[in-house]
């Protein structure tokens, strides 16, 4: 079973990624939807150490070339952190979501999407002949929505 987790505070500079403990390095982007319909997307892409550009299932796919790095926070800085944990075999089924290491129940869906800013060559950087380099917008998106006991829906914002 794979476990991925996101340490963060809401911000993508101030956040770090985990695949069974390690913190990767390279990350481009995460996409993470899961809902009681069934729906199970679970997409990273990442650079790897051979400088090419990876995407891969992140439950059913072996992470090819992965970069890894120590910890990027302190334990006092993760502290005032939030953790979001996803251990899964790949079926939604068997898949177990935590928060700060608390195991959450009844979650109707669960939406991240994180997207770290690209280099692109057209648009506004065309303007400055290319000496500068004009970042395409980063995303941060994390919400899950819970079923509460008298049937109505709740969600929240997790970072």
């Amino acid at each position: 079973m794979t476990e991925f987790s996101i340490l963060s505070n809401g911000r993508i500079e101030r956040s770090a990624v985990y695949v069974n403990g390690e913190q990767l390095r390279g990350v481009k982007e995460i996409l993470l939807s899961l809902d009681e319909n069934g729906t199970f997307d679970a997409i990273l892409q990442y650079v790897g150490v051979d400088g090419l550009l990876y995407t891969r299932q992140m439950f059913n796919e072996y992470l090819d070339s992965v970069q890894t790095t120590e910890p990027t926070f302190s334990e006092e800085e993760a502290s005032r952190m939030r953790l979001l944990t996803v251990q899964s075999d790949g079926d939604i089924g068997s898949t177990v979501v935590f928060l700060d290491n608390e195991e959450q129940m009844g979650i109707v869906s669960l939406y991240v999407h994180m997207k770290s800013p690209t280099h692109t060559s057209g648009g506004l950087r065309a303007f400055f002949s290319g000496k500068k380099d004009i970042p395409e917008r980063a995303e941060f998106k994390a919400e899950i929505t819970y079923r509460n006991d008298d049937d109505s829906l709740s969600s929240e914002e997790l970072y």
